[in-house]
């Protein structure tokens, strides 16, 4: 039987799979043999329901879940009015097969919001029997409350397992760190009005608001995916991304900007603090070009035996300027890339453009990427159009390869805006 609070997310999947089965599209179970009792550990949170030293408000709850040889621990969380995030660390006493996605659910709810949504899930294995995985939510219209009930739910239908984890917590710490300011401001090309910005302990956030407007007559929809926002603290640069919008009234939408690089303890005493935003003004027939020519396209790819990363070395704009990737650095668990183009556009798209992914494993069907929006970005002072991209580099020994989106060669199709000041 399926848990009670995760079969009304489930519904409409189960029917789809429930359909793929009949039609035999799949041949495994969908979810746990309910025959199969579960070993549940409640381990005392009472401890640990403070915040930690360095800054790290996480509460721990270590609670677990055994069933049908995996164990299921929901590990810590972190929240503040608007979002929460949960780690689950999940084991097995055999390897986990990596090639398959589409069998796995993971809810996350936090009191009474079932009606908030879920912004992220993510994955990484530690080892190939030992997976963590990250849940987030936006509580977008309203605030959480610093106290209440978490509860996580996981369903591995390939490992037929279903299980729910659910504990008391506290993060009244946590709520108390929050910068808040009022701005104002408009992003050119959008009709974006900038309200306020909000950074706590899961990040930063630009609110803003816009008209609303038809979908079907619009004609910038392919400009705002593509284009590029860059939150700017001090000499240090953020990729900022949207986080949707919903209604604010009849005629408003609201939405933000969002990074979880730049948290509260980052922003807080931070007196430069500013937007650039990179305007694409590509169209979708632009887009059918490019894929359709990238296979022409010229570049050489360098292979750098000391770091066992492959990257390419020079990079060809469509009005005939270079940019090139001139220096490689990997060292502490962080990969380092030096790059410059012939102008500070060039050079921002393509620290911003970057695809990074390790080489297949052994058994593995698919690449493992680097999230190429968690980068840090600063100017290089030996090279006037330099700029070092940071970024943890979590398996440090793995070969690496970089590749840069064939879109930003049409060079002429982004504008760089002027930086938008959010502080005095």
């Amino acid at each position: 039987m399926i848990n009670k609070k995760l079969s009304k997310t489930l519904g409409p999947i189960l029917g789809i799979m429930g359909f793929m089965l009949a039609i035999g599209v799949m041949e495994s179970p969908v979810f746990a043999d309910t025959s199969t009792t579960s070993q549940i550990s409640n381990v005392t949170t009472q401890a640990a329901v403070t915040s930690t030293q360095n800054n790290d408000y996480y509460i721990n709850i270590n609670k677990v879940v055994t069933q049908n040889g995996i164990k299921v621990t929901l590990d810590k969380a972190l929240a503040s009015k608007h979002n929460i995030k949960a780690i689950i660390k999940i084991e097995s006493d055999k390897p986990f097969d990596k090639s398959s996605y589409s069998d796995s659910i993971y809810e996350l709810t936090y009191d009474n919001d079932f009606d908030c949504r879920s912004d992220n899930v993510s994955k990484k294995y530690i080892d190939d029997k030992t997976m963590i995985i990250t849940l987030e939510k936006d509580n977008y219209k309203n605030e959480y409350s610093p106290k209440g009930n978490i509860r996580v739910d996981v369903a591995l239908s390939k490992y037929k397992v279903n299980i729910g984890i659910e504990s008391p917590v506290d993060f009244t710490d946590s709520f108390k760190n929050v910068f808040e300011k009022k701005i104002s401001g408009k992003i050119p090309g959008f009709n974006y009005t900038l309200n306020s910005i909000e950074a706590d302990v899961i990040g930063t956030k630009i609110n803003y608001t816009e008209p609303k407007w038809d979908e079907a007559k619009s004609s910038n929809e392919d400009s705002i995916w593509n284009s590029i926002m860059l939150l700017k603290l001090g000499d240090k640069y953020y990729k900022i991304d949207s986080n949707g919008n919903y209604s604010g009234s009849s005629d408003t939408l609201m939405g933000n900007y969002k990074t979880n690089l730049a948290t509260y303890d980052l922003v807080k005493d931070e007196k430069n603090i500013s937007i650039i935003p990179l305007i694409s003004y590509m169209t979708t027939d632009d887009f059918k070009d490019v894929d359709k020519n990238s296979h022409d396209l010229d570049s050489t790819t360098t292979k750098d035996k000391k770091n066992n990363v492959n990257y390419p070395k020079d990079y060809k704009f469509s009005d005939e300027t270079k940019g090139e990737i001139y220096k490689i650095e990997r060292t502490n668990g962080l990969l380092k890339v030096y790059l410059k183009g012939s102008s500070e556009k060039e050079s921002l798209l393509m620290a911003n453009s970057m695809f990074i992914h390790y080489t297949y494993a052994k058994d593995e069907k698919n690449h493992t990427y680097i999230n190429n929006n968690d980068i840090v970005l600063y100017k290089d002072s030996n090279e006037a159009l330099g700029y070092i991209v940071e970024i943890k580099d979590p398996e440090k020994d793995r070969e690496l390869n970089i590749n840069l989106d064939d879109s930003i060669r049409l060079i002429d199709k982004y504008k760089l805006e002027n930086e938008i000041k959010l502080t005095d």
